[in-house]
């Protein structure tokens, strides 16, 4: 699903209240009808070993990655999410 810069930081808040991780965020441009990702708009972060401790960290760096790249001009989202395990 393409999300909007707003919803895309809604669901990474969610996902930390429900202790998801997000495990990357891929920018692009939506076109109506369409969405274009952009490869140079991709953020991946992999589990370290006490990834529990770090899930609230993880998910406030992809907020922050968000809105960075909303800032140079992208405008949807795909958000990728991992239960724990």
């Amino acid at each position: 699903m393409k999300l909007s810069p707003k919803a895309a930081i809604e669901v990474c808040r969610e996902a930390a209240k429900r202790n998801l991780w997000i495990l990357g965020i891929d920018g692009g441009h939506w076109f109506n009808p369409g969405f274009r990702p952009d490869g140079s708009a991709s953020w991946t972060y992999n589990k370290p070993n006490d990834y529990k401790s770090k899930l609230t960290e993880n998910n406030k760096l992809a907020i922050d990655n968000i809105k960075e790249d909303t800032a140079d001009g992208y405008t949807a989202f795909l958000v990728t999410i991992s239960k724990p395990y």
